[in-house]
């Protein structure tokens, strides 16, 4: 069951954006991959930590999670794809997003089946960890849309 799930996660995702215009997607394209590293880098900062240990994976991966590799790219398009032309909801639904991740689906998802357990870090630092990205990537964003 966790193997399927962290398939899933990984290959799944990414047929969503062929629902998209994608021509649209593609302007966002360098902020899922600028994001894509950002998070690499706290994973690898949670292995010099301890803030939590990654207990099953696919096969290939180590200490990084598929999530990381399928599912973050594509929601962070889709979240830029409907809500950064407003600064204010991009910012609500990032907040809603991180919030749901880090108190219900890293919790009583992710932990309760197995895929990694929280060591030296509560929800809610988890929370402020994944908040702390947000303003980066929408100067990240703004940034490329300039050039």
């Amino acid at each position: 069951m966790t193997e399927l799930l962290l398939w899933i996660l990984f290959l799944g995702p990414p047929p969503l954006l062929l629902l998209l215009d994608l021509k649209r997607v593609k302007r966002f394209l360098s902020v899922a991959f600028f994001t894509l590293i950002l998070t690499s880098i706290y994973w690898q900062m949670e292995e010099v930590w301890n803030w939590w240990t990654v207990k099953e994976n696919l096969f290939f991966l180590t200490n990084i999670s598929s999530f990381n590799y399928g599912f973050l790219p594509v929601v962070t398009i889709i979240v830029f794809y409907f809500t950064y032309h407003n600064v204010w909801l991009f910012f609500g639904t990032n907040l809603l997003v991180d919030a749901i991740q880090a108190f219900i689906v890293s919790p009583f998802v992710f932990e309760r089946i197995g895929l990694y357990t929280m060591d030296n870090m509560s929800n809610f630092w988890f929370f402020l960890l994944l908040l702390s990205i947000v303003p980066v990537i929408y100067l990240y964003q703004r940034w490329y849309d300039s050039i």
